[in-house]
């Protein structure tokens, strides 16, 4: 990998030239602090800023969209179909969205049983440019599932904001040619000072605020002994209503449901949509059969599939990123960090309140 200091005003050329690559999507500050995944104008380039923070929204929907074509029948399927790879930029992603890639990756492109066509036209052209996190949400925890504040690998470029510019960390030769003629410069010890100190001082925050959630064993540990259906998944589904916000908004939520409509001029289309574990119809079966008809099960089967089936499958990796927008966009204001927490302990009174507090208030509630 090689590392290049980029001046501020090198930023717009950046824009300009992955615009000019393909179609390109950015996570983008906005003044109200919030940062928003949108698709690039032009025209906004010269004001674009780039976040402190990881965006409201997953990335996901670039790579996997909500609801996708995936035939037409009774017609005879198009055999040969169009794998041309869609060529694309994200910008501006961070490192749990990065991770949240990857897991979808595991699933969809490099399981040995089958590799999603849809999914892999989409990832081949895909060009990744991260950044590291200036700040940390009150909500996100990365540091307790394995992530960091800043992505070390799996990007083709990686930004760190210096004073008067960024460091830039080319990993790829596509990020090595995008990086060409727009002022790219070796850069100074004092600069790699800086993006370590931002580094350390971004991580130290979240130690700090997700002391109160750490656990003697690991989250994967803690959900893998925890199959009888512990009093943490009653007492925080308490106040679930089941409403599928948390998996939609999820980086790593992959699952989806088909759908067969029929067309105005006959025949019928076939849609991938997504689905969420959430649902009470999502796991029901033949003869109106459901082995969790009760929302306390699918509450428990999310976390199971993050801490235990997912790891299980794809060598110890949880299928959460620590992103928090789970936490950030429940209506039942439920904490995932309680929750896992709370699988350490068996009394109800020893468990954090449900609903959880706000994140960045006290979590104990008191």
């Amino acid at each position: 990998m090689a590392l290049y200091y980029l001046p501020k005003e090198g930023l717009q050329e950046l824009l300009k030239k992955l615009y000019d690559w393909g179609e390109l999507f950015w996570v983008r500050a906005r003044d109200e602090g919030k940062a928003n995944l949108e698709k690039a104008n032009p025209e906004d380039i010269p004001q674009y800023s780039l976040p402190k923070f990881r965006g409201a929204q997953p990335v996901k929907s670039v790579l996997f969209p909500p609801k996708q074509h995936v035939a037409d029948y009774p017609k005879v399927a198009d055999k040969d179909l169009d794998a041309k790879p869609v060529r694309r930029a994200i910008f501006g992603i961070t490192q749990c969205d990065l991770a949240g890639i990857t897991i979808f990756d595991r699933v969809y492109l490099e399981d040995e049983e089958f590799v999603d066509p849809f999914y892999k036209k989409r990832r081949d052209g895909l060009f990744i440019a991260t950044m590291d996190c200036s700040e940390a949400l009150p909500s996100c925890f990365c540091n307790l599932v394995k992530g960091k504040p800043f992505a070390e690998s799996g990007f083709d470029l990686n930004l760190t904001p210096v004073d008067g510019g960024f460091l830039v960390e080319a990993a790829t030769m596509a990020g090595e040619d995008v990086l060409k003629g727009i002022g790219a410069s070796a850069p100074t010890e004092s600069m790699k000072s800086l993006r370590q100190k931002l580094r350390d001082k971004v991580s130290a925050q979240l130690e700090k605020q997700n002391k109160p959630f750490e656990t003697e064993k690991g989250f994967i540990a803690l959900v893998t002994e925890n199959q009888e259906e512990p009093k943490s998944y009653d007492h925080h589904a308490s106040t679930c209503v089941a409403c599928g916000a948390c998996t939609h908004i999820c980086p790593g939520c992959f699952c989806f449901g088909l759908t067969d409509n029929p067309k105005e001029k006959g025949g019928f289309e076939r849609s991938m949509t997504w689905d969420s574990c959430q649902f009470s119809g999502f796991s029901r079966m033949a003869g109106d059969m459901n082995p969790r008809g009760r929302l306390a099960l699918r509450f428990m089967h999310r976390y199971n599939h993050k801490f235990f089936h997912y790891p299980w499958r794809y060598d110890g990796w949880p299928s959460c990123t620590g992103c928090g927008r789970c936490i950030d966009n429940c209506m039942g204001r439920i904490d995932m960090r309680a929750t896992l927490r709370d699988l350490s302990v068996s009394d109800v009174s020893q468990m954090f309140p449900a609903p959880s507090p706000p994140p960045g208030e006290n979590p104990a509630g008191r």
